[in-house]
């Protein structure tokens, strides 16, 4: 292939992949604009805005999932079936990655103790994950806190892995070397996250999902590591703080340092399960290509006959 002809291919494949960011990020504003036309405040009903954009972004991505291509195992969005032992493995790495989060923001607090620009980094990030940051609790119906907890632990990973993961990731991989093409696609995640404190984070997970992606071939893992990670990171963290469970201060620092001190020994153990991961992919792989080649060999010998 000419080097004109290559830089074709990836320009093509950038701006499909943006065309990806620009068609997610559409779904969000048609939802807000939904709501504003239904009279209803999306700072108030938080949950419920949430929840339509990312089902608007699922439905938006299944159909162009299914358009991509007539044959199944070409589409962008891959949904193999995986082992008991690779989710045992996405667990231990998911958990890791929480821990690592943990302790990254826990760096950039120490760090604002001494450094009055980090300082104001940490507060503009803490207002920007707290759901009550611009309403209060008793204004949010009790029906819009669960559904926001709900949408951000299953409904949100499952949208963005959809886009970030599926299509926007498959558009790159078939023009560029594979990690370029995560390095790209977790280029992109990290900075729709925000070009804060969040960005650093965002960024290394982008790029352990995408690889956990690209060795299982299956959305399933991708969508399985997102999800634990909101579950455990941010949702179980928001409803003990609903007044409505009566819990003290005390109980919940008990909980969110208990999972906090779990999730960062189970760091070192993720970075095995990772490396575990890899290699058990590639030998799957491997079998499945020797298992084809047999029955390739096969079939040519029966033809002749």
């Amino acid at each position: 292939m000419s080097p004109l002809a290559k830089a074709g291919r990836y320009a093509l494949a950038l701006f499909l992949a943006l065309v990806c960011l620009c068609l997610y990020m559409a779904m969000s504003f048609i939802a807000f604009y939904a709501m504003e036309f239904a009279g209803l405040d999306t700072d108030i009903h938080e949950g419920l805005y949430s929840f339509i954009s990312a089902v608007l972004v699922i439905i938006c991505f299944l159909i162009y999932n299914r358009f991509s291509s007539k044959d199944k195992n070409k589409r962008f969005i891959k949904t193999r079936k995986i082992s008991a032992f690779e989710v045992l493995l996405l667990v231990i790495i998911g958990l890791g990655l929480i821990g690592f989060v943990t302790s990254y923001l826990s760096v950039f607090v120490i760090v604002s103790d001494y450094l009055q620009p980090v300082q104001q980094e940490v507060a503009n990030y803490d207002a920007s994950v707290d759901r009550y940051a611009v309403v209060e609790e008793n204004v949010v119906p009790f029906w819009d806190s669960c559904l926001y907890a709900i949408t951000m632990a299953f409904f949100i990973p499952l949208s963005e892995e959809m886009v970030f993961r599926g299509a926007l990731f498959g558009h790159l991989e078939r023009a560029f070397k594979p990690w370029v093409a995560v390095l790209i696609a977790a280029a992109l995640f990290g900075a729709l996250h925000g070009m804060s404190i969040h960005i650093g984070y965002a960024l290394v997970c982008g790029i352990i999902i995408t690889f956990c992606y690209y060795y299982t071939g299956s959305i399933i893992s991708s969508i399985l590591l997102h999800s634990l990670f909101n579950l455990i990171g941010s949702a179980i963290p928001f409803f003990l703080k609903l007044e409505v469970f009566g819990l003290s201060e005390d109980t919940r620092i008990t909980i969110n340092a208990t999972m906090n001190f779990i999730t960062i020994l189970a760091m070192v153990p993720a970075v095995f399960a990772f490396i575990t991961l890899v290699k058990y992919s590639r030998n799957r792989i491997k079998s499945e290509s020797d298992k084809n080649e047999e029955v390739m060999v096969t079939e040519v010998a029966a033809a002749d006959e």
